[in-house]
């Protein structure tokens, strides 16, 4: 029986003590881990600035052979241009934060899983605009927003284009031009 009531108190004292140790006695100090936790997910100052909501407006006015309006909010991690005049309607998003790639995986899965029966709420690969990779899985139309979703590094653009009787290619076609342009201005 000693043995028993030995092995109970050994067993109890290696529970409480957490047999890895404790992360605050470290000596380099706590290690927490988030996720995405690694190289390259770091936030960062990249954003929209005003003159690159200049540019993109100008853009879309050229293809849209009309004035537009814009509104700028130049704040990284999250900044956003909007445009609009005519009955067009384009808003883009640029998240530059903590795991930014991250929660753009997420949301694509996310799309897939809720919305796999419907054809146009599920991501269509869009070559040459996010990150090379295979099957151009980081850009992503989703014709049922007229929106498409991008990533870049540890930039994650999202850009909603909306232009009455054009038709969901030309949309498409349209939004991943500005999608580039918009990648190109920020990587400043």
């Amino acid at each position: 029986m000693p043995r028993l009531a030995l092995a109970l108190v050994l067993t109890g004292a290696l529970a409480l003590s957490g047999c890895g140790g404790d992360a605050s006695t470290s000596p380099t100090g706590p290690s927490q881990r988030y996720f995405g936790d690694h190289p390259g997910q770091q936030a960062t100052d990249l954003r929209i600035s005003s003159s690159d909501c200049r540019e993109l407006a100008a853009a879309v006015a050229r293809r849209a052979r009309r004035p537009v309006e814009r509104e700028s909010e130049p704040t990284p991690p999250n900044s956003r241009c909007q445009i609009g005049g005519g009955g067009i309607r384009v808003s883009v998003t640029l998240d530059a934060g903590y795991a930014a790639r991250q929660r753009y995986s997420n949301r694509m899965a996310e799309q897939v899983q809720f919305n796999a029966a419907d054809p146009v709420k599920v991501p269509h690969a869009v070559p040459q605009v996010g990150d090379r990779s295979a099957y151009n899985h980081y850009a992503s139309w989703i014709p049922a927003y007229s929106t498409l979703y991008a990533v870049r590094g540890n930039r994650w653009l999202t850009l909603s284009y909306s232009a009455p009787g054009e038709t969901r290619s030309e949309r498409r076609a349209a939004a991943a031009a500005l999608a580039r342009r918009a990648f190109t201005l920020t990587a400043r």
